[in-house]
């Protein structure tokens, strides 16, 4: 519709409004033809994957720390100038290798004097038997008084008396020539030197070095009472195995088994002490680190399980999304147990031949009409995504 300029302003005011209807009108129709196209539009696609149950090993995961079964410090037992060192720090040694050399000569010495009188004492004591059995027979034929015969035998007492004496004054000095070689009293790995060479070190309160054994290592983890309480009836049939993931999230190849537990629950934060004893005989860990600790309760354990990459994590907790026979999602909070193999065990929450999505979670909501493919690398994917599934299982 043209509205020419030429036309009375009578005829122009109509036109315009006639105009303005049409488009209004055609805006409505491009509305609702839009809104049709929405409402047309095809159901969001999802990969799904059947939950399974499956006999596993019934398992517990923990946070845990190493420790040494043996560490011993390493001090110097008399005082003086510390003169050598005989090993490479860092090094293995063995239980009585040569460590530490404090000088020496003063000891010498001191065991050289107390050989001495030592001997000197003795000559007094061979003196006074020797008198003693004269004035003995003397007595007998009233040669001698009983008052010098018991002189001599005051004598003779006492010489006995300072050989004895020295006798201990000689050990004592011969064990501080002893102590001035500091051995290694167990085997194990050795640490830094904490004292050079030319020092003076004191007896007890110098720390020359550390000393701790590798091979095996103790596991400390505190489990909660509802946790220990499980644990019960099992560890009443045997120990149980203990198996650790390290830091870098690799599992450790060497199991170890529970040997330890606390008389006590800690009251104030409700859990009790646990210990395991793991094989370290490559030596490569170290007492400190911070593992995961996987106790296995049974090996044989009816679980039901899902792909890890089905499973999700929000404010509320863990879900997934379960598609009915109708091919409409529900959504489903669930109870995770323990990562197996990339698939979670599910303790609450799914039962086995459900159908969960593991792709396309992003895109659907509970209650909405999905398109359903089967998935056919859950299996990998489940792998891929296990070790930050784990995580999120401990904490």
């Amino acid at each position: 519709m043209t509205i020419r300029s030429d036309w009375p302003a009578w005829m122009r005011r109509p036109a315009q409004a006639l105009l303005g209807l049409a488009l209004l009108l055609a805006a409505c129709d491009d509305g609702g033809t839009q809104a049709q196209q929405q409402t047309a539009s095809p159901a969001p696609k999802v990969e799904v994957a059947e939950a399974t149950s499956a006999q596993i090993p019934l398992t517990r995961a923990f946070v845990g720390t190493t420790a040494a079964i043996k560490l011993v410090e390493v001090r110097a037992k008399v005082q003086g100038y510390l003169e050598e060192r005989r090993f490479t720090e860092g090094a293995d040694v063995k239980k009585g290798d040569v460590l530490f050399v404090i000088d020496q000569r003063p000891f010498q010495a001191e065991v050289e004097r107390s050989k001495g009188d030592l001997e000197h004492n003795q000559a007094q004591l061979t003196f006074a038997q020797q008198q003693l059995d004269r004035y003995g027979k003397l007595e007998a034929d009233s040669f001698a008084s009983v008052q010098r015969l018991e002189s001599v035998q005051s004598d003779a007492l006492q010489a006995a008396g300072d050989v004895t004496a020295s006798q201990a004054a000689l050990r004592n000095a011969q064990l501080d020539l002893e102590y001035s070689t500091i051995t290694a009293p167990i085997d194990g790995r050795i640490g830094n030197t904490l004292v050079n060479i030319g020092n003076l070190v004191s007896a007890e309160n110098t720390l020359l070095t550390t000393l701790v054994q590798l091979d095996p290592l103790y596991v400390y983890f505190s489990p909660s009472e509802a946790a220990y309480q499980e644990m019960v009836p099992y560890q009443a049939k045997a120990p149980l195995p203990v198996s650790i993931v390290l830091a870098t999230g690799a599992a450790y190849p060497h199991t170890g088994t529970i040997d330890f537990v606390d008389n006590q629950v800690d009251a104030g934060t409700g859990t009790i002490l646990m210990r395991a004893v793991v094989p370290n005989p490559d030596k490569a860990q170290r007492p400190g680190q911070y593992v995961q600790v996987q106790v296995t309760l049974t090996d044989q354990h009816q679980a039901i399980l899902v792909p890890a990459q089905a499973v999700a994590l929000d404010e509320a907790g863990h879900y997934l999304f379960v598609v009915d026979k109708d091919d409409k999602v529900e959504r489903r909070n669930v109870k995770l147990g323990p990562l197996h193999q990339g698939s979670y065990v599910v303790d609450e929450g799914v039962k086995a031949g459900d159908r969960v999505v593991v792709s396309g979670l992003q895109k659907i909501r509970g209650g909405e009409q999905v398109e359903v493919t089967q998935a056919a690398t859950a299996g990998a994917q489940g792998t891929k995504t296990g070790a930050s599934g784990q995580q999120s299982a401990t904490q």
